[in-house]
């Protein structure tokens, strides 16, 4: 129903009171709150049908053909049953497009790195010695020629993680911690690190 507004006193009223909201308010005119339409004397009378909502906020960029938000588009199914059976006939189809892969295999795939997101290191494409010494003297190496300034404590972090990480490693990570001391000294004595230190300020 059709809501105007007197423009004497400003209150709001619905179509049937307006007769006798004028015979009451002397110098009462009535505007429409929907299209903003002024009326004078009776002439609200034949104003029976207004813009909606949507015209009304939309402006310019409303379209008469458009659905309303309210409005179910008709290929949606109506009952909660018949919504279940399409999302399962969905998901059926989906998962016979693709290869059947557990969610435990595909999350271990994705731990171990077999998964092409990730990109493979100069580390990773060398070949690891199955002595844990020699792996982590190999691996001291690569980390002070990739990153020179590597400090001591993170170094022996880089180094275990490098090693037994690698695609080829059998070492557990004890063994590489155990091992670090060790293959640190062979790789000063084999001239295949030189230790800098800094000066602190």
């Amino acid at each position: 129903m059709v809501s105007f507004v007197c423009n004497a006193c400003q209150e709001t009223l619905k179509k049937p009171k307006l007769d006798m909201h004028a015979n009451r308010c002397h110098y009462a005119s009535f505007s429409c709150i929907d299209c903003s339409v002024d009326f004078t004397g009776t002439s609200y009378r034949q104003h029976t049908s207004c813009i909606s909502e949507a015209e009304k906020y939309e402006g310019k960029l409303y379209k008469k053909g458009k659905q309303s938000a309210q409005q179910k588009p008709s290929n949606t199914p109506k009952s909660t049953v018949d919504q279940l059976t399409a999302r399962a006939q969905q998901l059926a189809s989906h998962e016979t497009s693709e290869s059947p892969v557990s969610p435990k295999k595909r999350k271990s795939e994705e731990a171990n790195g077999s998964s092409d997101k990730k990109k493979k290191s100069a580390w990773d494409s060398t070949d690891i010695s199955d002595n844990a010494t020699t792996a982590m003297t190999n691996a001291i190496a690569y980390v002070t020629q990739t990153e020179p300034r590597t400090e001591f404590a993170d170094l022996k972090k880089k180094c275990v993680k490098l090693v037994t990480k690698h695609p080829q490693s059998k070492h557990s990570k004890s063994d590489a911690k155990s091992v670090f001391d060790q293959a640190l000294v062979e790789a000063l004595v084999g001239g295949k690190v030189v230790l800098t230190t800094s000066k602190s300020t």
